[in-house]
């Protein structure tokens, strides 16, 4: 069988999308070495040479494009077809024109269920083209069990077109000394320990104010001077996370790193007390999967998939009452006991999630819309 996959997001920076395609892909060569099947990999620009490791199993095609919203709908389904492909991989958006089984990733529909997360652009572009996209689509596939019970309810799309293939823990996160961590992170980034870590973009969903107040709670307290590092991409809430610093005058202990590599989130991680992920709602979490997978404490919000992330190995919590999470920041700042616990029950979680298994069930998603089709 020859798959075509829509490769796109390999060429961009680190993001959870690419996160979930590097992974999937790597194990889904590694799972194919040896036989006959063929993965095609479109893209409109060539993909970095780190991108995956070199293999008979894949080839790269490049179909340069003027727009990339004229890539998805025009160029690669011709170009699936033209390549004798069997069934085509995209994320998102399916165009019309395939005349082979395509399958589409969405991670999850939160713009659906809570649209006031996002810009008014975002909202409507998403709205216009992804329910239409799984309507279309031969099969469905999400991160979550939770997704795809949204996708099932929301889009009332038949429970057995959407399927559920959990991410991998991302390659490179894995357990560091603590003092050696701490010594690079101040090296690199001038930041003092101890401080609590916080990871993704700047978005009203993540509901990064609630990190801050329970910080600031803490160390009104406790008196001990936890800092709170937020790292991730500016996003349309900075400007109002930036002004919940100056009205509780946090600016001199909670710093903004920016967008940082995997290579450098690894190291502060392990540096970290703890990961604060408050979010309203996750398809999935990829960070405290990354934080478990380090053995640093997560506590993390009960909204949408994280319970089936964090599962046993953190603290769950409702992502509204700051309080709450000050209490669970001074159980893990002051309780060693309590600490070591959630530590060896985080590395243990986090062996659950393999990108071998989203592998195998993605393949046998491929070979039942193959085998549908005739």
């Amino acid at each position: 069988m020859r798959v075509a996959i829509d490769a796109r997001l390999l060429t961009g920076a680190y993001t959870g999308d690419r996160t979930y395609w590097r992974g999937l892909l790597k194990a889904l060569i590694r799972q194919l070495e040896g036989s006959a099947h063929r993965l095609v990999l479109f893209s409109a620009r060539p993909l970095p040479p780190e991108a995956l490791p070199p293999s008979p199993v894949w080839e790269s095609v490049v179909i340069p494009a003027r727009s990339e919203r004229w890539w998805s709908l025009w160029h690669f389904p011709r170009a699936a077809q033209r390549y004798g492909c069997h069934v085509a991989h995209m994320q998102y958006t399916v165009s019309p024109l395939f005349r082979i089984p395509a399958i589409t990733t969405v991670h999850d529909i939160s713009f659906l269920i809570a649209p006031e997360w996002f810009g008014w652009k975002d909202r409507w572009l998403l709205r216009l083209t992804v329910p239409p996209s799984c309507r279309r689509a031969a099969r469905v596939l999400t991160v979550s069990e939770t997704s795809r019970e949204d996708m099932i309810r929301y889009l009332h799309l038949p429970p057995d077109k959407v399927v559920a293939t959990p991410n991998g823990v991302p390659e490179g996160f894995y357990p560091i000394p603590k003092d050696e961590a701490q010594a690079w992170v101040r090296q690199q980034y001038g930041i003092e320990p101890p401080f609590a870590l916080a990871v993704g973009v700047l978005q009203p969903r993540k509901n990064w104010g609630l990190a801050i107040r329970a910080v600031a709670y803490y160390r009104e307290q406790s008196g001990n001077p936890l800092k709170l590092v937020l790292t991730g991409k500016p996003g349309w809430a900075e400007a109002s996370v930036k002004a919940l610093c100056a009205e509780l005058e946090a600016e001199s202990w909670v710093h903004f790193t920016g967008y940082v590599p995997d290579e450098h989130l690894v190291w502060l991680y392990n540096a970290s007390e703890m990961l604060l992920y408050p979010s309203f709602y996750e398809g999935f979490g990829l960070p405290p999967l990354e934080a478990m997978a380090c053995g640093v404490p997560v506590i993390a919000s009960n909204g949408g998939a994280l319970p089936e992330v964090v599962g046993s190995g953190g603290i769950l919590l409702p992502p509204t009452e700051y309080g709450m999470w000050a209490y669970a920041i001074q159980t893990l700042m002051e309780n060693e006991a309590v600490r070591a616990q959630i530590r060896e029950r985080a590395l243990q979680q986090a062996q659950r999630f393999r990108w071998e298994t989203t592998a195998e069930r993605t393949w046998a998603v491929y070979e039942q819309a193959a085998c549908a089709s005739g």
